[in-house]
């Protein structure tokens, strides 16, 4: 098991030191391909599910990327599944993935608050499943006004100015405030919905303290993830809807990025820095025939 202690970066991202003890399988890379055999990072809502992604065809992309040898892991920022939801899910659309091939953003908060508080009080804004899973890790969910020594946000179909407000007075009573990231919005099939990004803003114009961001497009998140998996980081693409998110987190840990167009982004221009754009993740095998030959 690999270990790696996400710290601050220069981009003014507030991660406190800690590790992420996540079990992951290292993929297997065929014998006598070259070290500079591509590895991938695949944004999940919006890409293989959600939005206009072309869930149909998915499957078989995951598919090909085993049959050529080339690694990937899911990295998400849903804070509203387990990997084993996840896994789940994604096997109720035809996708064959094992649980740890796949690294969301809620199991890196639930070890952040292992790693600084052991057992952390935490008041929740957010779901039943991530109240479940920092139950299972050992902490205490609460969405009442009592002490706590978090304030955890994850996302919530309907947050409520109630709930900032006990945030608000919580944080100033020493609570830290973390969010799992800070995404503008969410693709929910056809409707985008608000993500944490307005909810973060919200509590950021209330308090003094900076919020601790822990996923996309967090460049230890991407640091965590490589280490779990075993990229190497030349050689790692990063695919996903999310311009903020996917994209400008990649290039800014650098790595290589492609934008598919059924998510988040559908109508934005390719930023400086990434390496193209696909219409859909099932373009993924026409790209890579032409960039790795067999």
């Amino acid at each position: 098991m690999n270990r790696v202690a996400l710290q601050p970066d220069d981009t003014g991202s507030q991660y406190h030191e800690f590790t992420l003890d996540v079990r992951l399988r290292r993929p297997q890379i065929r014998l006598g391909r070259a070290l500079s055999t591509p590895s991938f990072f695949i944004d999940i809502d919006g890409v293989l599910y959600g939005g206009s992604a072309p869930v149909a065809k998915g499957p078989g992309v995951l598919t090909y990327l085993r049959g050529r040898g080339f690694p990937f892991l899911l990295v998400t920022n849903t804070s509203r599944m387990s990997a084993s939801d996840i896994q789940e899910k994604l096997a109720g659309l035809g996708y064959q993935v094992d649980a740890d091939e796949i690294l969301p953003v809620s199991l890196a908060a639930v070890e952040y608050l292992t790693q600084k508080f052991d057992a952390a009080r935490c008041f929740l804004i957010g779901d039943d499943s991530l109240a479940r899973l920092l139950e299972e890790h050992g902490h205490t969910v609460s969405r009442k006004e009592e002490s706590a020594d978090a304030v955890v946000i994850g996302q919530s179909l309907w947050a409520d100015f109630g709930e900032i407000d006990i945030a608000r007075r919580l944080a100033l009573q020493g609570a830290e405030v973390i969010a799992l990231h800070r995404d503008a919005t969410w693709p929910d099939g056809d409707v985008t919905r608000i993500g944490l990004g307005p909810i973060v803003a919200a509590i950021e114009s209330v308090i003094d303290d900076a919020v601790t961001v822990i996923g996309k497009p967090q460049r230890a998140f991407f640091d965590a993830a490589l280490s779990r998996a075993g990229f190497a980081r030349a050689d790692t693409i990063m695919i996903g809807d999310s311009i903020a998110s996917d994209i400008d987190g990649a290039i800014n840990a650098d790595l290589h990025s492609l934008l598919v167009r059924t998510g988040n982004s559908a109508t934005e221009s390719v930023p400086k820095g990434c390496d193209g754009a696909l219409d859909s993740i099932a373009d993924l095998p026409h790209w890579c025939d032409g960039e790795f030959p067999d």
